[in-house]
């Protein structure tokens, strides 16, 4: 930079004395410097804006991605639905033959009393947009934006379509649906199912399939629409992956010294308690209560049980096998009152539920699960510890410390 000074000093002759030619030079310098860490700065903001511009348009996109889904799983329960629906109309006289969970699948299929989250579109995302003029100017290319308000706004359209349009109003009422189930505990599905298809809208319903379904279809070309945004803003299969994987837990697997030690689960109820104490002999205990309630006593039964087994470390998995003969129930109900005239009830609850009788069914359920590997991941501090089952659910343990 100093050399920089000198150069613009001769070529442009000046005259001077010393203490003029290092105040010009730390001017230059000066100068030079702020031109440097403004340009250094405006660069980097540049980078920034270019990376906020890419994640929000990858949460958008993906946002959109999972309602094209939403309506996928729409679309297939339509016609699951209808065949069912269908088929219990083809069979009414014979509607106690039929096995009961495709007896319910219909009662679901014409009423508007069941409810599935999957079927669900998440706003979240479109509400943040909508909420912030910032996210709009991020998103600077009029193309995409274009597109993301198109498809919003159908998706609006379609949400309203699916709770007021006749065409996709369920046969039968809430209320009637209501009355169904709760006017008569004693009816089977069978007979749910009679009452059901003598309703006058039931095969109107059943007609108008197509037209739910062409609108699902209709809703489904916005797929190619989505493609057309990952193509405008630049974004590959890869970013979309590595978006929707990302995590910024500093989480690595678990090694035989990391399991050592006793793991408290955390659970949403903290009155039950679930531990594992895993031993350097590579042995194991697990402690468990759980506490009951019932509508004939107050407070609740607690059960404890204990399980001992053995457990090793196998690759990135946590190998755990039980000791079936080790399997201790102990039930507590010291806590729960009741009036007398209810303790025939309550004594026959005990011994169907939460007496030794349940040990070999308990048992037999185990034996089917003896030997699991659970996927690990510990943090950083290795005082959290995650668990993954066979069946992909994960349930945290924090580290029990030393007295």
């Amino acid at each position: 930079m100093h050399q920089l000074s000198i150069r613009l000093m001769k070529k442009y002759k000046f005259k001077y004395s010393e203490e003029l030619k290092q105040l010009f030079l730390s001017t230059i310098a000066a100068i030079i410097a702020i031109v440097i860490t403004f340009g250094t700065n405006a660069w980097q903001k540049n980078i920034e804006s270019k990376e906020a511009r890419k994640m929000l348009a990858m949460t958008i996109i993906h946002d959109i991605d999972q309602s094209l889904e939403v309506i996928k799983k729409r679309r297939d329960a339509e016609g699951k639905g209808h065949g069912i629906a269908c088929y219990v109309m083809e069979n009414e006289n014979r509607l106690d033959s039929i096995r009961e969970d495709t007896l319910y699948m219909f009662i679901d299929y014409v009423t508007p009393l069941s409810y599935d989250n999957e079927m669900l579109f998440k706003t979240t995302n479109e509400n943040l947009l909508n909420s912030s003029q910032d996210s709009w100017n991020t998103l600077d290319d009029r193309k995409f934006l274009n597109n993301v308000q198109e498809f919003y706004s159908a998706r609006a359209v379609l949400e309203k379509q699916s709770k007021e349009w006749f065409c996709f109003r369920k046969p039968i009422s809430e209320d009637e649906g209501y009355a169904l189930f709760m006017d008569d505990e004693n009816k089977s599905a069978a007979d749910i199912c009679r009452i059901i298809l003598k309703n006058k809208h039931l095969k109107r319903y059943l007609d108008y399939v197509n037209t739910r379904m062409s609108v699902y279809y209709g809703f489904l070309e916005f797929t190619n629409l989505n493609e057309e945004n990952k193509f405008l803003m630049n974004i590959t299969e890869q970013d979309m992956e590595d978006f929707v994987n990302q995590t910024y837990m500093e989480i690595r697997p678990a090694k035989e010294k990391n399991i050592v030690g006793t793991w408290n689960a955390v659970t949403a109820d903290d009155k039950n308690e679930a531990a594992y104490e895993f031993r350097k002999d590579h042995t194991f205990i697990t402690r468990q209560s759980i506490r009951w309630g019932s509508s004939l006593f107050r407070e609740k039964m607690v059960q404890h049980f204990t399980l001992t087994g053995t457990w090793t470390i196998e690759g990135d998995s946590l190998i755990t096998k039980y000791n079936l003969k080790s399997y201790k129930l102990k039930v507590d109900y010291s806590k729960i009152s009741y009036p007398s005239h209810l303790e025939d009830a309550v004594s026959r609850l005990k011994a169907e539920m939460f007496s030794e009788s349940m040990k070999p069914v308990l048992v037999k359920m185990l034996e089917k699960n003896n030997r699991t590997a659970h996927a690990t991941n510990i943090d950083k501090s290795g005082t959290r510890l995650e668990l993954t089952d066979n069946e992909g659910r994960t349930i945290h343990y924090r580290k029990k410390q030393r007295n």
